[in-house]
């Protein structure tokens, strides 16, 4: 593996660690979310945010 596909997979693996921390964090933190199940808009945009960083391909 070239230096450049390395880094580009460091990248991926980044962002899908990121957008998940990011969604994780808001449903700790926000009440509705914690009552009902992470059903409100921010923890559905934040969790297709996450769920589209898993599906990039590797290049």
């Amino acid at each position: 593996m070239t230096g450049q596909v390395q880094a580009h997979l460091a990248a991926v693996d980044r962002a899908v660690q990121t957008a998940y921390t990011a969604f994780i964090q808001h449903t700790q933190l926000c009440a509705p979310c914690r009552k009902d199940g992470a059903d409100c808009a921010t923890a559905a945009t934040l969790r297709q945010a996450w769920r589209d960083a898993k599906t990039v391909v590797p290049a």
